[in-house]
């Protein structure tokens, strides 16, 4: 861990208000400065600190490393937040305005409820949703993720191929933010959903995409632990081949199925 020295050296904005002896620790010349919270919730509040005081620098190192994490949670989540990855259509998805047409579209849209209702951080509890073209599994997903930032979790619906992509964003040279930047945000949220597993592009004339296999693994081997909801139109078969043996058995860890199939309810005006 950082030195209280190396670590304050990043607050520009830290403003010392006095300077003293502390009886404590008998140490001279321990400065009280003032900085502003850089994350979370009371982000821009303005904390006091005792900088020197060796009675004191652990507990002020630990809350400035947090301050440090949560700055960098929310430089990453902005990048989400402004260049949105969900499809315009799911943005307004609930578990309101999801009408299943059979039971067991309606038993899934329960299991998702469940999910999200008795959501627990802790438990690493992960979904595997299959099904068939257009019976609402990334609309149930989503609304789950919805619920859980509605009850103050972290959550993050993400399309698998347009994540890939927003990776590759990040080689660019006048990139604003790294790849650990984002991968470590999305390590982090309570609850992940990457939508659409299986339908990344993979160049399967090479022995499949190594690159792709290999961030695939990065951000699913990163989840351990932690809860994910996975979401695909293809079979376990399809979705193995595709993503590969190691990926698919790392997913499939404290996973439930659930299985969405049916008729595509987007086209039942034809």
């Amino acid at each position: 861990m950082k030195s209280i020295q190396e670590v304050m050296k990043t607050h520009v904005n830290m403003n010392v208000l006095d300077e003293y002896d502390c009886e404590g620790c008998k140490e001279p010349g321990v400065r009280l400065v003032e900085m502003p919270i850089m994350g979370g919730p009371e982000k821009g509040k303005l904390e006091r600190f005792a900088l020197g005081c060796k009675c004191r620098d652990k507990p002020i190192e630990l809350a400035v490393v947090q301050n440090e994490r949560k700055a960098k949670m929310n430089r990453a989540k902005d990048v989400f937040d402004q260049n949105s990855l969900v499809n315009q259509s799911l943005l307004k998805a609930s578990f309101d305005n999801y009408f299943p047409t059979s039971a067991e579209l309606n038993s899934a849209k329960q299991t998702l409820l469940d999910y999200a209702t008795n959501f627990n951080p802790n438990d690493g509890h992960n979904l595997l949703i299959t099904g068939t073209y257009g019976t609402g599994k990334s609309h149930l997903s989503f609304s789950a993720s919805r619920m859980l930032i509605n009850k103050g979790h972290t959550a993050l619906f993400l399309s698998v191929p347009k994540l890939l992509t927003k990776i590759k964003d990040t080689y660019n040279s006048k990139a604003q933010f790294s790849e650990n930047d984002l991968l470590d945000y999305i390590e982090n949220v309570d609850l992940l959903v990457l939508d659409d597993m299986g339908a990344e592009y993979t160049n399967m004339k090479n022995g499949g995409d190594n690159w792709t296999w290999t961030k695939l693994f990065e951000v699913i081997d990163s989840r351990s632990g932690k809860s994910t909801i996975y979401t695909t139109n293809l079979s376990g078969k399809e979705l193995e081949a595709k993503v590969n043996s190691r990926n698919f058995s790392r997913m499939m860890e404290n996973t439930d199925i659930v299985k969405m199939f049916g008729r595509d309810y987007r086209k039942k005006d034809f």
